[in-house]
Parts: structure tokens; sequence; C-alpha cells
């Protein structure tokens, strides 16, 4: 994945690796044998090298999510579970441990037993942004397997219908000449979209005031509300706020345009070099035994291939981007290390 830096530019790297929608495919150096072959050659499972060995759970997956119900964290983790219910024997339970953009859910699996029981929806804030505000527990560079990376959503700023700002523009005039009269919800300080925000102002020479909440429903519920005066948020989080004409979106903070949003400029387009995307993959404990993570894998990869899937994603708004577990630890590395960069700066 290449990264673009410089003064006066921070892009999010692209993707390391590009794959389609056919069936993982794993090698392994020699063929399995079976009990029965084992047995007659006295042998146990228990002799053969870790890479022969299979898993299967043999009790409930748990999957922590860091923010509130109804945001894209939340319904990833749900729709994975329920397009996984016929492949995996075992329920896999979607429980929310909200808090600290993230970094309570992370914590948790960190702290877990690399066992295959507990994983989360990880890759954006809590794993990319959140570090640098703040001390945490954990290294989100270390302290996680990453098991399957699941999509991308590029980040929107939106205002209410009836916004005083006709386009991006007109707020971003209105934040320069009055400082901090601009406000803005995020789904959290340290967050993916706090960060992005933090960028923007410093690309765009202007400041911005910062209203923190719990997740991207009660952003967007304090935006309609009127407690702010715009938000950001990924697409999937807006898009039936934004079908339904709620709210506008005034620019996306990504590479390109969205086919959905063909209207919509990106910053890019509008002069102001910024663009990051908020990543998401389901992650577990550093540690974690490869044939396990195998197993996670395979079996997500193809949750992800079920009609039930398909569907949600084409309703939803999502922006698959599959990427295996190694794939996904490097971009995680490498959009940790660039958003400390630029907030260093």
């Amino acid at each position: 994945m290449s990264a673009e830096f410089g003064p006066e530019t921070l892009l999010a790297p692209a993707r390391a690796n590009h794959y389609n929608d056919q069936e993982t495919r794993l090698t392994m150096p020699t063929p399995l044998l079976t009990r029965r072959q084992l047995t007659l050659l006295g042998l146990s499972a228990a002799a053969l090298p870790a890479w022969a060995q299979e898993w299967t759970p043999s009790q409930p997956i748990n999957i922590l999510v860091g923010f509130a119900p109804g945001g894209s964290a939340d319904q990833i983790a749900r729709q994975l579970a329920f397009a996984a219910k016929t492949i995996i024997p075992v329920p896999v339970v979607v429980n929310n441990r909200v808090g600290a953009a993230g970094a309570i859910a992370a914590q948790a699996t960190a702290e877990a037993k690399p066992d295959g029981y507990t994983l989360f929806v990880g890759g954006g804030s809590e794993t990319s942004s959140v570090g640098h505000f703040r001390p945490l527990a954990y290294d989100p560079r270390k302290s996680f397997t990453p098991v399957i990376k699941v999509s991308r959503a590029p980040s929107i700023l939106a205002v209410r219908a009836d916004s005083r700002f006709a386009n991006m523009k007109a707020l971003l005039d209105e934040a320069r000449q009055a400082p901090e009269k601009v406000s803005y919800g995020s789904t959290g300080e340290g967050g993916i979209f706090h960060a992005t925000a933090l960028v923007l102002e410093k690309q765009a020479g202007l400041k911005l005031l910062h209203v923190p909440y719990r997740g991207a429903a009660d952003s967007m519920t304090a935006l309609l509300g009127g407690q702010v005066d715009s938000a950001f948020g990924a697409y999937e989080e807006m898009k039936a706020m934004i079908d339904t004409g709620r709210v506008r979106p005034l620019a996306l903070f990504s590479r390109t345009r969205l086919p959905s949003l063909p209207e919509v400029p990106t910053m890019l387009e509008l002069g102001v070099p910024v663009a990051l995307d908020n990543m998401k993959g389901l992650m577990a404990p550093a540690g974690l035994p490869d044939s396990v993570r195998r197993y996670l894998h395979d079996s997500f990869r193809k949750a992800m291939q079920t009609a039930e899937w398909k569907e949600w994603v084409t309703k939803s708004g999502l922006t698959q981007d599959y990427a295996d577990g190694p794939a996904f630890q490097k971009e995680i590395v490498e959009a940790y290390d660039l958003i400390g960069k630029a907030i260093a700066k």
C-alpha cells in the first residue's frame, strides 16, 4: 500500500492488495491424514505439526463493538453474525462495549485469551487514531491478530437539509472568519472523524468547534436536532437520512467521488488535500493460533459471499473492501503512522 504525504497533503494509503470474489484457497504442504490412518500409524493429532491441526469452535463467538448500536461498526458486526449463522456451528454474539472512540472494546479484546472466541470490529478509530490522543493499555499495531478486512468508509461532512451552508465553500469561509463558531459532531474524542477534522483544520487554515458523541447514531441525532451545525460520519451511517433528504452531504474526504453520490465533491477537488478512509474488519487478540485464524477468516469470507450479506451491502451503501489478515495488518500500521505524522505537524 502506498502513501502520499507531504507538507501540504494527507492522503490515506491506497490498498495493499486487491482481491476478487473468488473463494480463498488454502494450500497445505502435504495432504492431511484421516484419523483412521493416524491410528494405523500409531500417531495422535497432538503429534501433527500445528498447520495440520484443524480447529472448530465449541462455544459462542463474541464480537465486541466499540460504538453504539446503529453505527457502521455495529451494523457490520450484526450482519456478519447473521450471514454466518449457517456457516459457523455456534452462535456469533455481538456485544457493544461503548466508549473512548472504540478503545474500550479494543482493550477488552487485547486482554482476552487468544482462543478464537473474542473478536472485535477494528481498523478504524481504535487502531488508527485514538492512540495519538491518549495513552492506551494496548498497542494498536501489535496487540491484535487481524482476521479479515470487510470495508472502507469514505468520511463525509454533512449538514441538515435547512442548513445555512449551501455548500462546503460556504462552511469553510465562515469557519475561517469566525474560529470555533462552526460546530461539528463526531463519534468521539480521538476517533477517526475527529482526526479527519483536525487535519482539515490544518490544511484549510481554520478552527472548528468539536462536539464528541458516543457513536454515529448520537452524533446524527444531534445534527438533526440542531445541536451541532454539521457532523462527520461514514456514508453508510448517513445513507438513510441522505436518501430521505433530511441531511445534505457537503464533501467527501476520499480520493474519488462515490458512485452513489456523484454530485458530492471530494476535498481534493475543492483544493484541500485530505482523504482518510475508515476501515472496518474483524480482529482477535495477538497470539491467535494460525489454525484458528484460518477458520475464522474462511468462515467470515464465506459469510461475505452469501445472498443475505450481498443484499445488505447493496441496501446499506457499504463500500466492501476485502483483504486477508496480513494485508489488513499492513494497512492498519500504515494508517496509524500516517495519522500520527499529520497530527504531530
